[in-house]
């Protein structure tokens, strides 16, 4: 039996790549270069959108025309909100008074509501002014998770988004389905507030706020102001349709000043 002589390169020896092989590697380079250079030239030009193909839907804002949608998704990624309410400190009674309050409109990873829940405690001094006049209003920004810092808009920019929210504030009932609700709601995003409900002496109780105005400015012109109705029936998980309140299509601005009163009622 003859077994076949197979030749065995030394260590020492270089391998050399045959003349096909060095065309295919020049030509793989060539094409990458290409293809990077393109890339980030087409993204230059875009401004960055390019990016934003890449960004999931479920994460990314809404376009700034779909206002009640926008509204709905600020509402609902927000941790915490600036809430407003007329001062009962006696060298400041009747001024406006601000304070962060944690806030939750579903569990985390759960389906937005679009209903704010909140806990307040007659300790601080935003729950003793809703006490004599529960009205109030929230604002939220598009910029609480660093969204327009990250990517070069300033805070104060029309194009960073914001709402502003008015309304009441309703104490929730214990022991009702929605108190079950909005405490796990609560619970899921804050940790701190089971600590918060069980510490003797807080009295901490679970509010929701009951919305009677939403502004929302998100663009160049001046704010976009949504109807309850819209808003409620927004879906962030739809790509949705923006609405105008205005058969013009025009931005409907309320009147700056109005001639009627409404009752004061109280935080019980």
């Amino acid at each position: 039996m003859t077994i076949p002589a197979v030749p065995y390169k030394k260590f020492s020896e270089p391998t050399v790549a045959t003349v096909g092989t060095k065309r295919w590697i020049v030509l793989y380079i060539m094409v990458s270069v290409i293809l990077l250079t393109t890339l980030a030239c087409w993204n230059n030009l875009s401004n960055g959108a390019l990016l934003e193909i890449f960004e999931d839907d479920g994460e990314a804002p809404p376009p700034h025309t779909e206002y009640a949608k926008m509204a709905r998704y600020l509402v609902h990624t927000a941790e915490w909100v600036s809430m407003g309410s007329l001062s009962t400190v006696a060298a400041i009674q009747g001024f406006p008074m601000v304070n962060i309050i944690s806030v939750a409109d579903s569990a985390r990873g759960e389906k937005s509501t679009g209903v704010l829940y909140f806990y307040l405690t007659m300790l601080d001094y935003t729950a003793q002014d809703l006490h004599k006049d529960n009205r109030l209003t929230v604002m939220l920004t598009l910029d609480q998770n660093k969204y327009c810092t990250n990517n070069g808009i300033d805070p104060m920019e029309p194009t960073c988004a914001r709402i502003m929210i008015s309304g009441r504030a309703d104490k929730i009932e214990n022991g009702t389905e929605e108190y079950k609700f909005g405490q796990n709601a609560m619970f899921s995003r804050h940790p701190a507030a089971k600590k918060w409900v069980e510490t003797d002496g807080h009295n901490f109780f679970l509010c929701k706020l009951n919305i009677t105005q939403i502004a929302v400015l998100d663009f160049y012109g001046g704010p976009h102001y949504v109807t309850v109705e819209d808003y409620m029936a927004a879906d962030l998980d739809k790509k949705s349709v923006a609405v105008n309140n205005n058969v013009n299509g025009e931005r409907q601005i309320p009147p700056r000043f109005s001639t009627t009163t409404q009752e004061t009622t109280t935080l019980v």
